[in-house]
């Protein structure tokens, strides 16, 4: 099978077509050349060199990022990179403030029930899983800039359309009485808040597969440090949205009012959108191998574009109907062989841990908000709760270089997972040992088991998803499909997330809620073991044969 690569000429990047035994022609090539200097050798080492590939192979995309094992040369664009930094932050900030917000108006509008919040987490999710494959194609069919653009003023008036809804409920909110969200008006202003969500949430897949996972490998130009840097970075970012976009929906809700909030946060959202437009451009014009990524893509489509139409002159005219029933039967054959492929890929069993994880309910969810507030717990206490959380996820981030530098990227992620269950042990315990019986507080110990458990787990959580996203960018680094296959991790993610919303949706009652929270802590056990399978698959043993080696954290001995 042939590659699209690029071939450097007179400064230009263009486009040509190798097949994989010039390719490898052209590596052993390079191995002869050890008589010339360093200098010389690293300058081809850091060029892509082509040759025309036989007419009958159908060319594959492949982007500039060749060898993530190798540091690459040259330095990251700094004034682009803060852009693209600043551009996720607004990016988070706007879906965290929703994500926080619209749980908590659920949360105050019907407040005796789990419910509405678990109906709503269930159809957003469900929608991701049903489409996010057809997102992750979008990714690589479409023109990436224009793609990103979409996305961001559909994630915006997706998140206006659902302040608008929950504006609607909140008015008709008099002296404390809640109108049920059965009726008519409820009814239709909740679904058009589902509907929003969904919009939202699909989008977002979409942008996160073409930034966090197209552009940031592209980016990363071959050097495994600079794709740890770039990760490491828009996860903190995650991370610092997530501590600080509560606190501060919380403070406009208690200083001021629901409907303030709503109304204050749809104009916040409306604003962002005009400058992430520009900062997304900006990025996209002073990192130039994502035009070129592009520039192969689109060679690419031109190829396919003519190959359909040299067919359709040879083939009869069908009909719509038959048009429409052989393009559904291509996308599913499509969507299968996407699955069996993923599923057959060494890192399957990677994703799978890490979709693990997406089922529980020991995270400060709309479905946990929801108990904690059945519970009585205040909003500043929650979101100041929720913020120790993101402290903790923050040194997560800051540990998973630190574990990767001592022990391997695969052993970091295998500590950091048994390290997240081992802290979930007194979450669970706290449900079932000193919980209150009424909807008094519980004990400050009780509290404290529950709430600083969940703490401590996401060290491990944070430093865990670090190391499978790396993982997971240089399996597919080369992948000429790898924003579909990457966007079916999101899928199983997904899938998980929605078997939580099925769970407290079947035990609704906050009394039934510590039986959801055992069935997490048994998912988050079998994530770790199906982790455990992938580093015995990868590095054909789980511990070593010394016992120095078994304890690594101790001697800090590499692999």
């Amino acid at each position: 099978m042939a590659e699209v690569e690029l071939q450097q000429r007179d400064g230009e990047h263009i486009p040509v077509t190798t097949s994989h035994q010039d390719v490898e022609n052209v590596r052993h090539s390079q191995v002869r050349l050890e008589g010339l200097s360093t200098r010389d050798a690293a300058d081809q080492d850091d060029q892509a060199v082509g040759y025309d590939a036989p007419i009958d192979e159908t060319p594959q995309i492949v982007t500039p990022v060749e060898n993530l094992n190798a540091d690459a040369a040259s330095k990251l664009d700094k004034k682009a990179l803060i852009l693209l930094l600043v551009q996720h932050f607004s990016n988070s900030w706007g879906s965290r403030t929703a994500e926080f917000a619209i749980y908590l108006f659920l949360i105050t509008l019907f407040p005796d029930s789990l419910l509405p919040a678990s109906i709503f987490g269930f159809l957003t999710t469900g929608i991701a899983i049903i489409l996010s494959g057809w997102a992750g194609h979008q990714v690589d069919i479409r023109h990436n800039l224009q793609l990103v653009r979409a996305c961001i003023v559909v994630i915006k008036f997706s998140a206006c359309g659902a302040y608008a809804g929950s504006l609607v409920l909140l008015s008709r909110h008099d002296y404390g009485r809640l109108h049920d969200w059965s009726t008519p008006p409820g009814g239709g202003m909740f679904a058009l808040i589902i509907l929003c969500g969904c919009v939202q949430n699909l989008a977002g897949v979409a942008i996160s597969v073409a930034i966090e996972r197209d552009w940031v490998t592209v980016i990363a130009d071959g050097s495994s440090a600079h794709l740890t840097t770039v990760n490491t970075y828009m996860r903190r970012i995650d991370l610092l949205c997530k501590l600080l976009a509560p606190l501060f929906v919380s403070l406009l809700t208690t200083a001021a009012s629901y409907t303030f909030a709503a109304y204050f946060l749809c104009g916040v959202d409306a604003a962002c959108m005009v400058f992430e437009l520009i900062w997304i451009a900006t990025v996209y014009r002073r990192f130039p191998t994502l035009k070129a990524a592009q520039e192969a893509k689109a060679a690419l489509r031109q190829q396919n574009k003519q190959s359909e139409r040299a067919q359709a002159r040879t083939v009869p005219r069908a009909s719509f109907i038959r048009n429409t029933s052989l393009g559904m039967k291509k996308h599913l054959r499509s969507s299968l062989s996407d699955w069996n492929e993923f599923v057959r890929h060494p890192i399957f069993l990677s994703s799978l841990a890490i979709s693990c994880l997406y089922f529980t309910v020991l995270s400060f969810d709309g479905t946990m908000l929801s108990y904690l507030k059945a519970e009585t717990y205040s909003d500043p206490f929650i979101a100041g709760m929720r913020g120790l959380n993101v402290v903790a996820g923050l040194l997560g981030t800051l540990t998973m270089p630190v574990l990767e530098r001592k022990l391997g990227l695969v052993r970091a992620g295998n500590w950091s997972i048994w390290w997240e269950a081992a802290c979930l042990v007194p979450v669970v315990i706290s449900f079932y040992v000193g919980a209150p019986s009424t909807s008094e507080q519980a004990p400050k110990w009780n509290a404290a088991m529950l709430f600083g458990g969940m703490m401590l787990s996401r060290i491990g959580l944070w430093a865990f998803d670090l190391c499978q996203l790396k993982e997971l960018q240089m399996a597919l680094a080369t992948h000429p499909r790898r924003n579909a296959i990457s966007a079916l991790q999101y899928s199983l993610q997904n899938i998980a997330d929605m078997l939580k919303y099925i769970l407290t949706m079947i035990l609704a009652r906050p009394s039934q809620f510590k039986i959801a929270a055992l069935a997490s802590f048994v998912s988050v056990v079998l994530g770790a073991m199906t982790y455990l399978a992938y580093v015995r698959k990868e590095r054909g043993h789980i511990l070593h044969h010394n016992l120095g080696d078994m304890i690594p954290l101790l001697k800090w001995k590499s692999r």
